[in-house]
Formats: structure tokens, sequence, C-alpha cells
């Protein structure tokens, strides 16, 4: 027989690592691309009910999953029959490879005497000794009782982690840590969290009995997240410090689809280069007293971020439909579709120091004041708009328009602007050499305002509602105006126009 540091054992030894880092990738290529459910590939598989724990929720769990995970557990599969599984304090289980907690109807209920010292239910893996490979899906967490909030699930893996249909239902109103945190630790490491959910959102600090900042996060990606995270299908309700916020400069987060509502500061913030929202919906039709904020996404930090194919609908607004922050290096906006409700509320924000923007193929509806685009700032990139529609009775003072340039280099082209309210202007060209090319702008007051220098206006139509000039030159050097259709005219207060030709007033 040979021994234990034989070259034949340590052979065996190095071959099962290769096939568990083989399947592992693998599981990753197909968990990314939705094609597996659920691993079947364990050593061990052990029915929590038939190893001594109870599914009645008359005794915790908690001492029979210690007794099953230990320090050495690896390649293990739990298996929770259908049923009620009481804990009373937090599950800590760290530097585990290939382990999966699987429900089927199974339900967590914390006891009336939980120990809120520690506020998670199952705490899979920290920072120091992270897991590998782990698999948490089938469950529903019960949280219904008074100040019953906590952390469900946090998960931090160096790769491998796959969570799905996890259900935590009930207000989350006693302040404490939200329910769920993930991360994927290694640059190249992968995760998938697809359809987790609570929906009831949770209450802030000052309205529970916790103490953490302002309340708690509905899905929180920490800054030390570093791989490759898919969040797909998630439903999450109004929580007061952000939906779901990927603090993940390091790190990329791919949303997909879901539906976001109600939570304070953003519904969904993300950061990482690459990252996007894709396919999303997302919701503000309620305002607590303390929400002040409630944007829809907040786009952070880092380059090649990507909105599409988003909805945003704000009925009780009272925060911007989409922000790109300062910290941005390039983002690209397409395909989203904005409505904000009748009171003044801007719809997307570029910040001074945003970089290169593009906003393609979308349409903002507003009923109400503020922009439906609005740049500010003078940072090098240029910001981008083709092919988008703002329309609706929004009114403004002093003639606000619904789409604000305050940046230079900035292009417009092939927008369709209709603001009928009251004084309202179509595009207010603030910037230095700037393209207004191709589009339909029709307002109230004047469609089209300039100030801005070597300003060039070519093939665009313009008309106001009212008894005014389509286009309005108040300052600025060199303006060109090219092949426009400009009825009423021009009124120029003061700029000098170097290029004319072509116009139809």
């Amino acid at each position: 027989m040979p021994s234990e540091d034989s070259p034949v054992q340590s052979n065996r030894r190095d071959r099962r690592e290769f096939l568990k880092t083989a399947a592992a990738t693998v599981t990753a290529t197909l968990a990314l691309s939705g094609q597996v459910s659920a691993s079947t590939d364990y050593g061990t598989v052990i029915d929590v009910v038939e190893a001594g724990g109870d599914n009645t929720g008359n005794e915790p769990i908690n001492p029979v999953l210690n007794r099953l995970l230990g320090p050495d557990t690896h390649d293990t599969l739990l298996r929770f029959p259908p049923g009620t599984y009481a804990m009373d304090e937090m599950f800590r289980f760290t530097d585990f490879q290939h382990v999966g907690f699987v429900g089927d109807d199974a339900t967590i209920v914390p006891t009336s005497d939980f120990d809120y010292s520690a506020p998670w239910l199952f705490r899979l893996g920290v920072l120091e000794d992270p897991g590998q490979s782990l698999e948490f899906s089938g469950f529903t967490f019960d949280l219904t009782a008074p100040d019953t909030g906590m952390r469900a699930i946090e998960a931090q893996v160096t790769t491998g982690l796959f969570v799905r249909d996890v259900d935590v239902v009930g207000h989350h109103d006693r302040g404490t840590l939200g329910p769920a945190m993930f991360n994927v630790l290694d640059s190249d490491g992968w995760g998938s969290v697809e359809r987790f959910s609570a929906p009831d959102g949770g209450a802030y600090s000052e309205n529970a009995v916790g103490n953490i900042d302002v309340g708690p996060t509905g899905v929180l990606v920490s800054p030390y997240h570093r791989g490759t995270l898919r969040l797909r299908g998630l439903d999450i309700g109004g929580f007061p410090d952000n939906g779901l916020y990927a603090d993940t400069p390091d790190g990329r987060v791919l949303v997909e689809g879901g539906r976001y509502r109600n939570s304070n500061v953003a519904n969904v913030r993300i950061a990482g280069d690459a990252s996007y929202i894709k396919g999303t919906r997302i919701e503000v039709d309620r305002n607590r007293p303390e929400d002040v904020n409630q944007r829809g996404i907040r786009l952070d930090a880092s380059r090649d971020l990507l909105v599409e194919n988003v909805s945003i609908s704000l009925s009780e607004p009272n925060g911007y439909a989409l922000s790109v922050q300062d910290e941005v290096e390039s983002a690209r906006i397409e395909e989203a579709n904005i409505a904000v409700a009748d009171r003044p509320n801007t719809a997307m924000v570029v910040a001074p120091n945003a970089n290169r923007v593009t906003v393609a193929d979308s349409d903002v509806h507003l009923d109400g004041g503020g922009y439906g685009l609005a740049i500010f700032g003078n940072a090098p990139g240029p910001v981008v708009a083709r092919n988008l529609t703002v329309s609706g009775w929004a009114t403004g003072e002093e003639g606000r328009p619904a789409v604000l340039c305050r940046r230079d280099h900035c292009e417009f082209h092939d927008l369709e602007v209709y603001q009928p309210g009251r004084d309202r202007r179509a595009l207010d060209v603030h910037g230095d050499d700037c393209l207004v090319e191709g589009g339909v702008y029709m307002a109230s007051n004047y469609p089209l305002y300039n100030t801005g220098s070597r300003t060039r206006f070519e093939d665009a139509t313009a008309d106001s509602w009212g008894d005014y000039p389509a286009l309005y030159l108040l300052d600025g050097e060199n303006i060109e105006v090219v092949n426009c259709d400009l009825y009423g005219g021009v009124r120029n207060a003061g700029a000098s126009i170097g290029t004319r030709y072509g116009n139809t007033t």
C-alpha cells in the first residue's frame, strides 16, 4: 500500500485537483451562459434531516450544521428537504472548496432569541479565509416577524459562486446589514446570482432598533470584489442605502433583467470596467419621508460602462433617472426608455468630470420641469447624443430647455425634441465647438438657443409653438448655420455668424 507521501498517492491528488479545476471551469462557462441549474458533482451528499436537523422549525439547526461542515470539509452537498429550519445564531463557514447548500421548498427562520451581535444567517467565506466553488439555491428566508432584519447570506469566494432561487420575505425593520453581499475575490474568478429577491425593502435605522448608518442595502457587492459577477433577474424593493450597490472599481458586474423599486440613493449603482446593466426595469412610485434622492441608475466609476434596453419609470420622482458620475471614464447609454411624472425632475445627467459618454436610440418622456439630458463640465471627452427623443408636456422656469449642454465638443445627431409646455426650450448650447446635426426641435419658447462659439447647426428643423424665432443666437463667434429649416427665422443678439447658407426661414 503506498504511503501518504508516495508518488502514486501524490499523482492521484494532483489528478483530482486537475479534474476539479477543469470541472469548475466548465461549470463557470455554463453558469454564466445560463445553461446549468445546479451542480451535482459532489463526493458527499448529506440529507440534513436524516443527519438530525429539525425541519419543523422547533429546534435550531446550527448544531447540526456545525457538526456536518467543519474546517476540513470539501466536496460536500447539503440537501434540505421541504420544511422550516430555525436558526438561533450565525452559521460561519470559511476556507472551503466545492460545497453546496440546496433547498427543496426549504424555509429558514430566525428564532425569537437570535443573537444579533452577529447579524448574519449564513456567512460563507470571509476576506481572510474565502471559499472556492459555492452553490446556494432553493431557499426562502422568512423575516416577517418584527425586528428580524439581517443579512440572509454573505458569500465571499475566490471563484465559482452559484446562487439561485433565493427569496427574502419580510420588511427589513431592524437597521442591520442588508439581505445579501456577494464578492468574487480573484481577478479571473466568476460568480452568478439568479433570481434573488428581497421585494419588501427595509427601514431607515432611525426608525429601527439597529445602529448602522442610514439603513440596510438590498444587495451589496463590496470594493473587495475583483472578478466577474452576473446578477440576473433580481427583485429588490425599497432600501435606504441603495437597492443594488456594486461598489466595485476593480471588478466587473453584469446586471441582467430584474426589477428594482423605490430605493434611496440609487436603485442600481455600479462601477468597474466593462460592467453593464441590460434589460432592467426600475420604478420609483413611493417616497417615504426620509427618501430624498431615489435615483434610478447611478454609474459611479471606470470605463466602458453600458446601460442598454432599460426602463426607468419615476411616477413619484425625487432624484435623477440616470446619473453619470465624475469618475466615469467612458459610458454608453442606449435603448433607454425613461418616463418622469409631473413634478420638476431631471432624467439624465452627465457630471462635470465624467469623460466620454454616448446616449443613443433612447426615449425620454417628461411631464413637469427638469432636463431630459443635462451635460455639465469641462472634461475633455465629448458627450454625443444620437437618435434621442424627448417629449411630454414639461414646463420650465425662465425658458429651461429639454436638453442642456454646458460642455465643449458635444454632438447632437437626429434628436427629436417636442416641448409644448409653458416657456420651454428644446436645446441650449453653451459649450464651444459643438455640432447640432439633423433632428427636429419644437418648443413653446425658442427651440434652439446658443451662447457657444463655433457651434455648427446643420440639416436641423426647428419651430416654435409660440411667437419666437426658431434659433436664438445670444452670443458666440463663428457660428455656422447650414441647410436648416428654421421657421420664424433667427434672432441674433450679438453672435458672429461665420457660415450661413441653404437655410429655409
